[in-house]
């Protein structure tokens, strides 16, 4: 017998195959959604067929991401302030919700703080990590040769924009809620504790659920009120905002730009695949990134359609173990069809790079700069 009951048993599966039958769940749930006809799949051929299709789909992806949470005055405060060279890093906080406040890098070129100039300013958004720390030169990997992030809101910055990097739920210092069945099995004496860990992204996502929220509209909240905080900062021009963000910060900001017009260009990286791709057969997904009964609809190739007519960059490196650049290029295909027929192909970019589940930035963060600095 199986010490451990719900785990993986070659043995399981061999009956299975000699009985001729299925006794997995994850196969049936890929077969589910293999056989799931999206209703909203996005095949227009000209901009009022876009338009038509636009406000049916994006209707669908608000309610996909749960109930809306109470709007609040942020109350900004600066909590640091430090030189560091070429700019000026701020350790903001805000409140986002009546029960909660965020916490975000902002990063001010010298430049700007002398002129009193107004900038296009960046929602930097980090993914799996440290957080918000691997995006301003503070990650604890950076004497050994930093990190994936790449450090992209420093590039933002001396690039002459203003960049804000906020920590998302659950990440770097908003990370204060313990696992609880963890506390309870450490107590407990259990010898196998020091091996329990959980996706907390997982955990919150089923607490929300109970709630009628999700773990990804949660966080899209507290990015749309982090877009309200950079946008009212005296050094920047709220006309010209942009977005990007690496693997989880590459959804998040996939969805953001998306939901919000606010945000005029994005680079997506580590993000483009598809739901029935990386979610049903590699799992590398997690409860911060689903929206509920989303493929009843579209797919992220459809989330990206509704940035268009709006300048967009998608990175895939060619390594990347859990957004396989195959279904990149394919997902991508059919965002370049839906720009192709408003009339703005050149609006969307995929930069295949020879490198892993990291970000590139060599085409998306001056082509951002480009399209906010016309």
């Amino acid at each position: 017998m199986k010490k451990d009951c719900t785990a993986y048993s070659s043995d399981a599966r061999g009956q299975m195959r000699r009985l001729g039958v299925n006794f997995s769940t994850a196969r049936e749930l890929i077969e589910m959604a293999d056989a799931t006809k999206s209703a909203l799949t996005c095949r227009v051929k000209t901009r009022a067929q876009w338009r038509v299709w636009r406000t049916r789909f994006l209707a669908k992806v608000r309610q996909a991401v749960g109930r809306p949470l109470p709007r609040v005055t942020p109350a900004t405060r600066v909590a640091e302030k430090s030189d560091q060279g070429d700019h000026w890093r701020l350790k903001l906080i805000y409140r986002t919700t009546p029960g909660i406040w965020g916490i975000a890098y902002l990063l001010v070129p010298k430049t700007v703080a002398k002129t009193g100039s107004r900038v296009p300013g960046i929602l930097a958004i980090h993914g799996h990590g440290y957080g918000a720390c691997d995006l301003v030169g503070l990650g604890p990997e950076e004497k050994t040769g930093g990190n994936v992030h790449r450090n992209y809101a420093l590039a933002a910055v001396r690039r002459g924009m203003v960049a804000l990097a906020p920590e998302l739920r659950g990440f770097g210092q908003r990370a204060v809620d313990e696992d609880q069945l963890g506390v309870i099995i450490r107590k407990r004496g259990d010898p196998e504790a020091k091996f329990f860990k959980r996706d907390m992204c997982n955990v919150q996502n089923l607490k929300a659920s109970l709630l009628g929220h999700t773990f990804m509209g949660m966080q899209l909240h507290d990015l749309s009120v982090a877009l309200g905080v950079l946008s009212a900062r005296p050094e920047v021009d709220s006309a010209r905002i942009g977005a990007c963000g690496l693997s989880t910060g590459g959804m998040m900001t996939l969805f953001l730009t998306a939901l919000d017009q606010r945000v005029k260009t994005a680079t997506i990286s580590g993000t483009l695949t598809s739901y029935r791709s990386y979610a049903f057969r590699i799992e590398t997904t997690c409860g911060t990134q689903l929206p509920v009964g989303i493929l009843q609809w579209g797919d992220l190739a459809e989330v990206g359609c509704l940035i268009a007519p709006r300048p967009v960059c998608f990175e895939s490196g060619a390594g990347d173990f859990g957004f396989l650049p195959g279904v990149a290029r394919e997902e991508f295909k059919r965002i370049k069809a839906c720009y192709r027929a408003i009339g703005v192909p050149d609006h969307a970019v995929l930069d295949s790079f020879s490198g892993g589940h990291e970000w590139h930035g060599a085409v998306g963060m001056p082509m951002m700069e480009a399209w906010l600095k016309r």
